[in-house]
């Protein structure tokens, strides 16, 4: 298990140009690309969303909290839980290409459109 996690963090971290001078893969091999991107996604969801979660989990409180606090205004707990709850919880292989947004815990807005 080890030499599976080695190997696969050198296949991540290298460029893959070294790899094509080497011989191993060719530079325009989209299926080792693909992996790439979607091994990198994999591992930085598993550290990013967690911690995305609980910024939601924390806004999500204290918008409740706010609510009451506010006098029962909407608009007090909607500022708070559209910047908790918006944003990016998944890092995909879009953002890793730059085809997508990344919003880091606080986002714009929770209702935006899933594609």
């Amino acid at each position: 298990m080890r030499k599976l996690l080695i190997c696969t963090f050198i296949l991540l971290l290298l460029p893959s140009r070294l790899y094509a001078a080497v011989g191993i893969v060719k530079t325009d091999d989209s299926s080792f690309r693909h992996f790439k991107y979607g091994m990198t996604s994999s591992l930085l969801s598993l550290l990013y969303t967690p911690l995305k979660v609980n910024v939601a989990l924390v806004g999500g409180l204290i918008g409740g909290l706010a609510y009451p606090f506010s006098g029962f205004n909407p608009d007090a707990p909607k500022k708070i839980w559209d910047k908790s709850l918006g944003g990016t919880y998944l890092i995909t292989e879009d953002i890793l290409k730059g085809e997508d947004k990344l919003e880091l815990f606080f986002g714009s807005s929770c209702t935006r459109v899933v594609k």
